[in-house]
């Protein structure tokens, strides 16, 4: 009989041993998706607070307005969120190629950090060199997600 009672015990002891290891188990990979949800909720909080509109007409003259070869366009920061104001934080394709070399101007009013504010404009220019008249163009810009089409003709 006592033999019975310490099989049973060792069997008892064997099944807490179980329960608590697959409890520390799903306590951690419960953990583990908690914080994987947190940060992609931070991350999507970011993309919601980010809009931009292009604000420059198209039937005016965006090339060489200046006479370098350049395209001169006007966003207005119309999320949520400052952005900053540097080329890093926008991508541009024109015509379907990435523009390495942006210049990026804050034209109305900027934050004390140099930002570029909600309801704020800036001055996006690149080189292009020389386009023929009467060709179709498009300018496509990304900024956190968002993403903008820009199309004019020479």
């Amino acid at each position: 009989m006592a033999g019975a009672s310490v099989s049973e015990m060792i069997l008892f002891i064997a099944a807490l041993v179980v329960a608590a290891s697959v409890a520390g188990t799903l306590t951690t990979q419960v953990d583990r998706v908690s914080d994987s949800l947190d940060d992609r909720s931070l991350d999507l909080s970011q993309e919601i607070r980010t809009d931009v509109t292009v604000i420059s007409d198209p039937g005016a003259q965006v090339h060489d307005r200046d006479g370098n070869g350049n395209v001169t366009l006007y966003l207005r920061n119309t999320g949520s969120s400052s952005l900053p104001a540097d080329a890093e934080t926008i991508d541009v394709f024109f015509d379907g190629t990435y523009q390495s070399t942006v210049a990026v101007t804050v034209v109305k009013p900027t934050n004390t950090d140099g930002s570029w504010p909600r309801g704020g404009v800036i001055e996006l220019s690149f080189d292009v060199g020389t386009l023929t008249d009467g060709s179709d163009h498009r300018v496509k810009l990304i900024v956190r997600e968002d993403e903008e089409l820009f199309e004019f003709r020479k």
